[in-house]
């Protein structure tokens, strides 16, 4: 009597992805088209190291702007306030800005470091625009408008407290 063994013959077992496919064929266009694509612009800003008119500027100039509710305080930080630009009806004059800058660079050819300070409450679109106006002005060239470079190295920082001659409270703020 002979007994007899069978084997089990293993057949390859195949891997059915076809449910993974459906699911990677329905997911990659939705996560494309919920992607939010976005374009990111830097500014490269340094933060500033720890009253006299515009002709009694000495020869080194520490350009500082000071963004207040009312308008700007352009001066020199170790000879004090150059000149006070009111708001206009419309808000910031940036223009007076922008010519008093131009007329600045034209005393002062090879500064090209500024500082841009700003109270709390001032709004990121009013620190832009004014960065932008201290950076360049536009000016006419062979007929067209071009820009021209003015203060292009700018650091960013708080403004120091109005001078309102009020004493200021506890909290710092002036009442």
């Amino acid at each position: 009597m002979s007994v007899r063994v069978r084997r089990l013959r293993k057949q390859a077992v195949e891997l059915d992805i076809t449910a993974f496919m459906n699911l990677i064929v329905v997911l990659v266009p939705f996560l494309l088209s919920t992607a939010v694509f976005s374009r990111l612009a830097i500014l490269e800003l340094n933060l500033p190291a720890g009253s006299s008119s515009f002709n009694n500027l000495k020869e080194s100039l520490q350009l500082e702007i000071v963004i207040r509710r009312d308008g700007f305080d352009v001066g020199d930080r170790v000879g004090g306030l150059i000149r006070r630009i009111g708001n206009n009806a419309s808000g910031y004059d940036y223009p007076a800005l922008s010519v008093l800058m131009q007329q600045l660079k034209v005393r002062f050819p090879d500064k090209n470091e500024a500082t841009v300070l700003s109270e709390p409450d001032t709004s990121y679109d009013v620190l832009v625009q004014t960065m932008d106006t201290v950076r360049s002005a536009q000016s006419v060239q062979n007929g067209s408008l071009a820009p021209v470079e003015m203060f292009p190295d700018i650091s960013v920082g708080d403004a120091p407290g109005a001078s309102s001659g009020k004493p200021a409270d506890k909290k710092g703020k002036s009442p």
